[in-house]
């Protein structure tokens, strides 16, 4: 069974920061660096600097107010106790639902969460996204207004099954990814496909990027064909410096 993990980029970080300096303002520059980088589970922000060096994420804790408040205290500050600077990511920060993280982690969902690794990886290893934010580089997009064109590309799946990808920023500097898998015909397009009409496989999630970089637990879609539903959720793949699960975040 797969764990959840936080990663953390530097654009990560910097956007916690803000967050933070608008829900608890005076406090130094340095000493909210300070708060967040203990909320992320580091002793000191040059720690969690120093975790960053020549890396593009870090493993870190999911956010805790209570580790930034204590430390806003030791600088000197008297935040409240039910203060929320970050967001703690246990649950869905959808609008219209606060769904705990995913517990089912039955076939349908780790061959759900395979395909979507297997694909996230093959984009990021082709140089089509990264994992911060305004990191999209496919051809015709607009990283500068989360816009622009989709883009397509393809990889394989487990050693011999083809499969095509759509890839296209969304609202808060999240990506929309839909997969499908065995392809009918090379002109199928993922997003614009009729499913199981026209592969082996369909998946449909989202990357977050923005708070930290995992692949969201929630709201996902996912069909396959019932001769190859045990052979998806075996694959082992592993994600590149991103957790496969997170907060739904709608």
């Amino acid at each position: 069974m797969s764990e959840p993990t936080y990663f953390v980029t530097e654009a990560v970080i910097r956007n916690l920061k803000k967050q933070a300096e608008r829900r608890f303002k005076g406090v130094r520059s340095a000493h909210m660096s300070e708060a967040v980088a203990a909320a992320l589970g580091f002793r000191t922000h040059a720690a969690l600097r120093s975790s960053l060096a020549g890396r593009k994420t870090t493993e870190a804790t999911k956010p805790s107010n209570r580790r930034a408040i204590e430390r806003l205290r030791q600088l000197g500050y008297n935040p409240s106790e039910d203060l929320r600077l970050l967001p703690e990511l246990d649950r869905s920060y959808s609008p219209f639902s606060t769904f705990p993280l995913n517990s089912n982690r039955g076939v349908r969902w780790r061959g759900w969460r395979n395909l979507m690794i297997a694909a996230i990886n093959a984009g990021m290893e082709q140089g089509l996204f990264g994992l911060s934010p305004g990191e999209d580089w496919w051809a015709g997009a607009d990283p500068q207004n989360n816009d622009g064109v989709e883009g397509q590309y393809r990889f394989t799946f487990d050693g011999d099954l083809p499969a095509v990808v759509s890839v296209s920023a969304v609202a808060g500097d999240e990506l929309s990814i839909h997969v499908l898998l065995a392809p009918r015909n090379d002109q199928v397009e993922a997003h614009l496909s009729a499913g199981l009409e026209d592969g082996a496989a369909f998946a449909q999630g989202w990357l977050e990027r923005r708070l930290g970089a995992w692949l969201m637990d929630g709201g996902e879609a996912y069909s396959c064909k019932r001769a190859l539903q045990a052979r998806l959720a075996a694959v082992d793949v592993k994600p590149l410096g991103y957790a496969d699960q997170g907060s739904f975040i709608g």
